[in-house]
């Protein structure tokens, strides 16, 4: 009767493990999917929006150098590279506060695995 009550119990444990298992498995899948759908998504807008902002970038300087040379001279040049020293500054600045308020990947199953740790640890 014991060892009967041993297996059964071996068995429902051994079934419960492999349950656990499968929905940490599942779980990861799932994130793994959505980072991917995330992080290729992101990687067109970011080409697009660095086509267009170059192709701008070129025209809007000829015109500027064309249309302020006569009157500038060499001036103009030393502003037109401040100004674009400034405004990659600040690009970079706001590209790093984005970052620092990003989720962590993979977190939900960072979450459950520690759920999971606890409730089997005393």
């Amino acid at each position: 009767m014991t060892d009967q009550s041993f297996s059964e119990t071996s068995r429902r444990l051994g079934a419960a493990t492999l349950d656990l298992l499968s929905d940490h498995a599942e779980l990861f899948a799932l994130e793994l999917q959505e980072q991917k759908n995330h992080s290729s998504q992101q990687l067109f807008w970011i080409g697009l929006i660095a086509a267009c902002g170059f192709m701008l970038f070129l025209l809007l300087n000829g015109l500027l150098i064309v249309l302020l040379w006569q009157q500038y001279e060499h001036w103009l040049l030393v502003a037109m590279s401040a100004f674009y020293t400034v405004s990659g500054l600040l690009c970079i600045w706001r590209m790093k506060s984005a970052q620092s308020h990003i989720q962590a990947p993979f977190s939900a199953s960072l979450q459950e695995l520690k759920k999971t740790k606890e409730r089997l640890l005393p």
